[in-house]
């Protein structure tokens, strides 16, 4: 006999005294069941039920204390066993106690045989605590995978391995990928190589060290584009305490990051050049003035300002003003090598600073170079612009010894080469601030000529030709200033322009020279021509304010006959071609009031825009008829202005008449009128009437 054989010939014949304590548990039911009536139950199952075991046994069968809902599951689990179809079964249901109430409970029965009868035996157990944390722990579950679904950013769960067990629907999104293609792969099957070493690395890194973990990095998106994110992970553990895997959110701060780089770039950048702005420029410098010092090198800065800017902006407006700002930004950084800089200062202001330039000569070679690429013409929106610029340039060691010092020299440097004619550069050394001083009080001294009467105006007179007839006049402004005398226009009307006087100095030029012309054609006898005075009228003062408004209000409200007075612009207005300037100079004609071209053959003559302008007048320079009578190819000029102004309808003024010579060539070529030290120099309103006077008697003589 065998060990086993010998055990259950014990458990046999101890089988009365176990089966009781089975059925005596206090922790299960125990029942059988045997013509659908239980013959037995245990104390443990009549009490979850409410009853005692003499209510039960015999009275009560199984459907008895089974929810109606779930009766027919029983029932047919019940069946299965006693047909022979199934040996064992076990199920949950709601088990139905005696006073209406309900529990989950589990059963497990086995088909036997009663008194020689088939009958089932089985088990049941009250789990509605268990039911009821299962039912919690679901609910627990089914909430924390809709709080993952609804995070509006990726979430990812992996294993202790590294592999994916699941994500939400925003990393699906993020990364384009299904969650049924990722569960179960790692980094190195999903993401690029140099992205999955590193993510690998960090994952490493918090399973040897579990907690918490955060850093920057990389993730290719579903668009193909590289997002920079942030990594938020931290490792979880199992029930049993050990190492679980991770669970990471992603944090896309590529938004983000350009935002704080647009921000830097804003900092440190203007927003309309591209170039570095005061701030950066300022930083830069310093460090390489300090360089400069340290190394014993050169360190040159060129202060850059477009000449007449502010005509552009006025003529063509603000948007080609911006345009040509960016333009002359890229020119003058084009002109410049790797490691010098280039800001813009303010304005139509720029600044250079150039390291280790090695000399004033190289330095000047540069800002020539400048000045050459700005002048060439630009075409913004399909038109043609032409600036020049004035430079300012200060060198360490030799013009100062601190930044602020060679700024300072470079932008007095700047002022210079303007006040000189513009269009060139200046290196400012110590001895110009004399200079530069005088320019501040002379501008100051300009602001109060007018209010002190210092101005003046002369009048030189302009002949008729064929009969010497004076018809004409210019006037011309003089300013005597108290200290330093007679002040020649050319001094101080590019200064007028710079400080904004020149609006106001116009308006007194023109309502001066009105009145004179009124008192010397109400001298004049019946009968006599009219006299015309000529009106000089700056660009700026064409483009900038109202100034036509205000001289034709001025001729209305006077009772000035328009005829009286003409006016005289320069060539360089002909390049202006915005609707604006023709509707100012249009305005003056429709009022009857003339139009002269001053200057012509000096700039950019062109016979089109004298036909688009409607010109009544126009000046051959006097560089042209000075050498008339020496010059083949300047008496040519001459009248071939003549022959084509006329074909055009426009009458010719010949300026710089100095001979009978040149009268009598200027006549015979059939020039109109002329101008000149031959027939007058500028006089006063006072002594022009005696001229007036005297010429009419000659003539009449």
């Amino acid at each position: 006999m065998t060990v086993t054989d010998a055990l259950l010939n014990a458990l046999m014949s101890e089988a009365d005294t176990l089966l009781l304590g089975l059925f005596d548990n206090a922790l299960v039911g125990v029942y059988v069941i045997q013509d659908d009536r239980f013959v037995y139950v245990n104390a443990t199952l009549a009490a979850m039920f409410g009853y005692t075991q003499d209510e039960v046994c015999g009275k009560l069968g199984p459907l008895d204390l089974t929810d109606a809902d779930q009766q027919p599951i029983a029932q047919s689990e019940i069946d299965k066993r006693l047909s022979g179809q199934a040996k064992a079964s076990f199920y949950g249901f709601q088990g139905t106690r005696k006073d209406g109430s309900t529990f989950d409970a589990e059963v497990f029965g086995v088909a036997t045989r009663f008194q020689g009868r088939t009958a089932i035996i089985g088990i049941l157990t009250d789990v509605t605590k268990r039911r009821v944390a299962e039912r919690d722990l679901a609910d627990k579950l089914h909430f924390i995978a809709g709080l993952m679904e609804t995070i509006p950013n990726p979430v990812f769960y992996k294993d202790e391995q590294g592999r994916y067990l699941g994500c939400n629907k925003a990393f699906e999104a993020f990364l384009g990928t299904p969650r049924e293609a990722l569960i179960g792969r790692s980094v190195f099957e999903i993401s690029p190589p140099e992205l999955a070493a590193r993510y690998h690395a960090a994952d490493q890194a918090l399973f040897d060290h579990p907690g918490t973990q955060v850093y920057e990095a990389q993730v290719k998106g579903a668009d193909g584009e590289y997002r920079d994110v942030i990594f938020y992970k931290a490792t979880f553990e199992r029930a049993d305490g050990a190492l679980g895997g991770l669970l990471g959110v992603v944090l896309d701060i590529t938004d983000r990051k350009r935002m704080e780089a647009q921000i830097r770039r804003d900092a440190y950048y203007d927003t309309l050049t591209g170039l570095p702005n005061r701030r950066l420029f300022e930083e830069r410098v310093a460090k390489a003035f300090e360089q400069a010092r340290h190394d014993g090198s050169t360190l040159a800065l060129l202060f850059i300002d477009l000449d007449r800017f502010k005509d552009v902006n006025d003529t063509l407006g603000h948007r080609t003003g911006d345009l040509l700002l960016a333009a002359a930004g890229q020119r003058i950084q084009a002109c410049l090598q790797p490691g010098d800089t280039v800001a813009r200062w303010s304005g139509d202001e720029f600044i250079a600073a150039l390291p280790e330039v090695g000399s004033a000569d190289t330095a000047g070679r540069i800002a020539q170079r400048i000045l050459d690429t700005l002048a060439a013409p630009f075409v913004l929106d399909g038109q043609p612009t032409t600036v020049t610029a004035s430079v300012g340039m200060a060198l360490f060691p030799d013009d100062g010894d601190s930044v602020e010092t060679l700024m300072s020299y470079a932008d007095q440097g700047m002022y210079i080469a303007k006040t000189a004619g513009r269009n060139g550069f200046c290196q400012f050394i110590p001895a110009h601030q004399a200079a530069a001083r005088a320019r501040r009080e002379l501008a100051s001294d300009l602001r109060e000529a007018l209010a002190n009467d210092q101005f003046q105006l002369l009048y030189q007179p302009i002949v008729r030709l064929d009969d010497l007839a004076v018809v004409k006049a210019e006037a011309l402004i003089r300013w005597h200033h108290p200290r330093l005398g007679l002040i020649p226009p050319d001094r101080f009307i590019p200064l007028a322009e710079e400080i904004n006087l020149i609006g106001e100095i116009g308006d007194w030029v023109f309502r001066q020279a009105s009145h004179d012309v009124v008192v010397w054609n109400d001298a004049r006898s019946p009968g006599s021509p009219v006299i015309q005075v000529s009106v000089n009228k700056s660009p700026r003062q064409i483009l900038t304010g109202k100034s036509e408004e205000i001289w034709l209000n001025h001729l209305t409200e006077s009772a000035i006959p328009p005829e009286y007075v003409a006016i005289e612009i320069t060539e360089g207005l002909l390049l202006d071609a915005s609707a604006e300037v023709v509707r100012k100079l249009e305005a003056f004609r429709r009022s009857g009031v003339q139009i002269s071209l001053d200057d012509f053959g000096t700039g950019y003559s062109a016979m089109a825009y004298l036909k688009k302008f409607a010109i009544d007048t126009l000046k051959i320079d006097r560089s042209f008829v000075k050498d008339m009578l020496s010059n083949p190819s300047d008496r040519a000029i001459v009248e071939a202005v003549i022959a084509m102004a006329h074909k055009l309808g426009i009458q010719v003024i010949a300026e710089g008449v100095e001979t009978e010579a040149h009268s009598t060539a200027l006549s015979e070529a059939g020039c109109d009128f002329g101008q000149g030290y031959h027939f007058a120099r500028p006089m006063p309103a006072d002594a022009f009437e005696i001229f007036l006077a005297q010429r009419s008697n000659e003539t009449t003589a």
